[in-house]
């Protein structure tokens, strides 16, 4: 590899796929980089997307201040509602429930942490439940919200806090904010992918109606059908069964209460 080469920046990029995984991409590529680099999306409307109500963690807050989203005008365009963690009914055995809130447990203690000296505490008999020391699940427990602030010495620095929204929305949402800052979304399903002769890279996509997608760096976000990393790199697939014994989830709809 030459110098110039090595030099060389991507100018293009082409994602294969949308919904939620294929518009954050473009999103956070488009936000990052600005116009000097060149994204197509190309996805198609009649191959569905998994759309349920996406439960994030306190990390969505990254990704939404890289990308500079409005929380207010997020919530409206998402349904999106607040979470303060999340509730695994049946965790250790039939009817024990487990909350996981999101912050921190107790206060910040010099020395030996907070955690440690509970679990003395619980051995000596002193102690309440682990819940009744965290802020954000005294507030889920009692149906209410609030917001972390910046202050240490407020009790309302402990908290986190994250979104339940429709993934389907969400997606909508991103791709409105990507093609304002310049992605060019393509409809259409792949008919083909072109591979370098030499390197074996990907090349160019082309879709059922003829339409050419070159680039210089391709992004699979076609989920389980991996039509790019899997079905024609061939890349494999770590398998994690013995880690993860749970194999399968089933979204279904519930009655609001």
């Amino acid at each position: 590899m030459t110098s110039s080469q090595s030099d060389r920046r991507i100018e293009k990029v082409v994602i294969l796929g949308g919904g939620t995984a294929g518009w954050m991409t473009a999103t956070a590529l488009a936000k990052s980089f600005g116009p000097r680099l060149k994204i197509a999306l190309l996805e198609s409307d009649e191959i569905g997307t998994i759309g349920v109500g996406e439960a994030t963690i306190p990390t969505i807050h990254w990704f939404n201040q890289l990308i500079g989203l409005d929380e207010a005008e997020f919530l409206r365009a998402t349904k999106a509602s607040f979470k303060l963690g999340i509730e695994f009914v049946d965790w250790r055995r039939p009817g024990h429930a487990y909350f996981h809130p999101f912050g921190y447990y107790g206060v910040t203690l010099p020395g030996v942490a907070f955690y440690p000296r509970w679990l003395k505490a619980r051995r000596d008999g002193r102690a309440a439940d682990l819940t009744r020391y965290s802020m954000a699940a005294q507030l889920a427990l009692a149906g209410r919200v609030a917001f972390p602030v910046d202050d240490q010495k407020s009790i309302l620095s402990s908290l986190g806090y994250a979104y339940h929204f429709d993934a389907g929305l969400y997606a909508r949402h991103l791709r409105t904010i990507a093609e304002a800052a310049g992605v060019v979304r393509h409809e259409g399903k792949l008919a083909a992918i072109e591979r370098d002769p030499q390197s074996g890279f990907v090349s160019a996509l082309t879709t059922e109606r003829g339409e050419r997608l070159d680039g210089e760096l391709f992004i699979d976000c076609s989920g389980f059908r991996a039509l790019l990393i899997e079905g024609a790199l061939g890349a494999g697939y770590d398998d994690w069964s013995h880690w993860l014994p749970c194999d399968r989830a089933v979204a279904v709809p519930c009655e609001k209460v």
